[in-house]
């Protein structure tokens, strides 16, 4: 009996043991799958839900709100300076700063709510539930002052600024992917346009975006069938009227779009990385042009700031000038105060090897950032282009008349030369010649011309400037004849 009932045992624990491992091996491959899936709905640095997880669960939520009397709210965080920290200190550290946020933005958050990481310097968190847009401005605020304490790391504080876009759903949004797009929108006019660090999203904002996409497109187009130009409006010596220079001005016209403004393509140039081809362009351009004109009279082209980044400025200044046996005393760059904002010793070193090559430096727009008094110390400028802002006020301002006089001055005595922009009446010349201002520049004096009207403006302002001379020897003849 014994025997037999030990080889009972045997037998069931020979049955058991198997069915006992499949049992775990199961519940293994059950967690495995657990946690594979864990791994797939959320991002492995900071533990909270991945991009393709919060749509979804997004989307869920969408579907089964009604939003005739349910209204919810997205907003994005956008973190400025984390690509900056990981270059300078480290990846280590940007993750560490990322997960530090991450943390906080999880402790400010409702049960209710759910939270992403979007991309490596931003987050999202939607509210499915809200009562007004108020209380989706005050999380905003809560948001952006949580998460902009410095983060700590070892001996130092990592600061790094932040802004949030918000977007409220609607029936017409009715997509995590759109509210998404929305909140984007708000976010980047939030961080462009300054201010208070937050913006909400208008329907607005979603027609300048699909502009810029056409402009964008309408660029490319320009610029690889090579239908840019040039156009040059004249600058006059403000004593004698003389005829002493051309800004160049691109022009863009597309047959879809019609004419775009500068204004607008210039940006969206500089947003998309098109400026540096769109700049050697205009520098080689002008270049060739002025080639033709007599050799007193000057081109000035503007240079945008990321043009200073790219590497490759010096380089197409000396194609330009190489290609059209230009001389570079007859290049003016221009420049505004705004490039020398960022990295200012790298702008600074281009500068000088465009003075040392010939080129004359150009300070556009003077008198409206908030420093550039310092810059005239720190960079020998050859000329200061006073903005038209000042020269318009002249009409309304009286006291705009004392500074305006003050900065001409004060350009003077730095030994540097002054055009004033913007001249519109005659009001403008008398009050600029009075107070000795060397340049004009404006409708009033000459419009932007095309490159096969220059030859009549330049002959046209040599006829002007024999006048005098004409007159005077006539008078001389009359004088001998009565003799």
């Amino acid at each position: 009996m014994a025997t037999s009932g030990e080889s009972a045992n045997d037998l069931e624990d020979h049955i058991t043991e198997p069915l006992n491992e499949i049992d775990q091996l199961r519940k293994d491959k059950a967690q495995l799958e657990g946690d594979v899936a864990h791994l797939l709905r959320h991002d492995q640095l900071t533990g909270l839900l991945n991009r393709s997880a919060f749509v979804s669960r997004v989307d869920h939520m969408l579907a089964t709100m009604d939003h005739n009397s349910q209204k919810g709210a997205m907003i994005e965080i956008g973190v400025r300076g984390l690509p900056r920290i990981a270059g300078s200190l480290g990846r280590h550290v940007g993750d560490y700063a990322v997960s530090a946020l991450a943390a906080r933005l999880n402790t400010i958050r409702e049960d209710s709510h759910l939270v992403c990481r979007l991309d490596y310097w931003s987050f999202a968190l939607f509210m499915p539930t809200i009562g007004d847009p108020l209380e989706v401005l005050t999380k905003a605020k809560t948001i952006i002052a949580a998460l902009s304490q410095p983060v700590d790391w070892i001996d130092r504080k990592i600061k790094l600024e932040v802004g949030a876009g918000v977007a409220l759903t609607s029936a017409s949004d009715s997509e995590a992917a759109t509210l998404l797009q929305n909140v984007g929108l708000a976010l980047k006019a939030a961080t462009e346009k300054g201010g208070p660090g937050y913006g909400f999203y208008n329907p607005a904002m979603a027609k300048a975006s699909r502009r810029r996409a056409d402009v964008l497109l309408a660029l490319t187009e320009t610029i690889e069938k090579q239908t840019m130009s040039l156009h040059f409006q004249p600058i006059f010596r403000a004593s004698t009227g003389e005829l002493v220079s051309f800004e160049a001005l691109m022009r863009m016209s597309h047959p879809e779009l019609g004419v775009i403004s500068p204004v607008e393509f210039i940006p969206v140039a500089e947003e998309s990385g098109l400026i540096g081809r769109l700049g050697a362009w205009a520098l080689a351009e002008a270049c060739r042009v002025a080639a033709s004109w007599p050799p007193h009279i000057t081109v000035s082209v503007n240079i945008s700031p990321d043009q200073f980044y790219s590497g490759t400025l010096l380089t197409d200044v000396h194609n330009a000038l190489e290609l059209s046996s230009f001389p570079a005393y007859r290049l003016e760059v221009e420049i505004t105060e705004s490039t020398m904002l960022k990295d200012s010793d790298i702008v600074m070193a281009q500068l000088a090897s465009l003075r040392d090559l010939g080129c004359a430096i150009v300070l556009d727009d003077f008198g409206t950032g908030y420093s550039s008094l310092s810059y005239l110390w720190k960079f020998p400028f050859s000329k200061l282009k006073i903005d038209r802002s000042f020269v318009h006020a002249l009409d309304t301002a009286p006291l705009m008349k004392g500074m305006l006089k003050s900065i001409i001055d004060l350009s003077r005595n730095l030994g540097l030369k002054i055009t004033a922009e913007g001249i519109e009446t005659d009001a403008h010349v008398v009050a600029l010649r009075e107070y000795k201002c060397d340049f004009l520049q404006g409708y009033l004096t000459g419009r932007p011309a095309t490159e096969t009207d220059i030859s009549s403006v330049i002959l046209k302002n040599f006829a002007e400037s024999l006048k005098p001379k004409l007159e005077l020897s006539k008078v001389i003849e009359r004088a001998a004849m009565s003799a």
